[in-house]
């Protein structure tokens, strides 16, 4: 790839600024479809970074497919007998159906609103206390980002599966928790590279 190429693929801002707002997923750019909901996503989160480029121009960028997460040991979900790729599965996706549940039960009544997007097993160092090796996880997935607390309580209450769960990284606001993951936590100091995102120009104030 020759440098013009490259060069034409990263768009670079100062971040000013930094949002979320709620909104019906665009085909193409969203997600569109959960597996585990069984058919079309309702409302996703679009984060909005308002800021300006080295150039000058003022710039407002819509960020699309962050989902707002939380992580919660495999291991306190199987049975004391040797755990198989079924149990895997059958563990994660029956936390994320009564977690489901939950939320809706929490919610207004009548609400159709979907909660748990899905969920999906990563490999990583527990947060609380030394431990030297990786272990599983079920990272589970949310639209809105209230969600995440919500679900950090019934997973520490016992309220799931008649489990207590500890969960990780819930106690990290939506917006951080994206800046972190995408390696930007730096930005209010930095002009940081944004790779293929949706972005809309203003016109340059003059």
């Amino acid at each position: 790839m020759s440098n013009s190429q490259s060069e034409s693929s990263v768009f670079s801002v100062r971040i000013v600024s930094i949002d979320h707002y709620m909104a019906p997923p665009i085909p193409d750019f969203d997600i569109c479809y959960s597996s585990f909901q069984g058919g079309k996503v309702d409302e996703v989160p679009v984060i909005r970074v308002y800021g300006s480029t080295p150039a000058g121009q003022k710039t407002c960028l819509h960020i699309h497919r962050a989902l707002p997460y939380l992580y919660a040991p495999l291991a306190d979900l199987l049975p004391d007998s040797t755990p198989t790729h079924l149990e895997d599965d059958a563990c994660t996706h029956a936390l994320a159906l009564t977690l489901e549940k939950a939320l809706k039960l929490k919610g207004a009544a009548g609400s159709k609103q979907q909660h748990v997007h899905g969920c999906t097993l990563v490999r990583a160092k527990k947060f609380y206390g030394y431990h030297s090796s990786e272990e599983l996880f079920v990272k589970i997935h949310f639209y809105h980002p209230h969600d995440v607390s919500r679900a950090a309580n019934l997973l520490l209450a016992g309220s799931l599966l008649d489990k207590i769960l500890q969960p990780h990284e819930s106690h990290i606001p939506f917006i951080l928790q994206f800046l972190v993951s995408t390696f930007m936590w730096m930005f209010t100091q930095n002009l940081e590279e944004i790779h293929d995102l949706i972005l809309d120009l203003m016109p340059s104030m003059s």
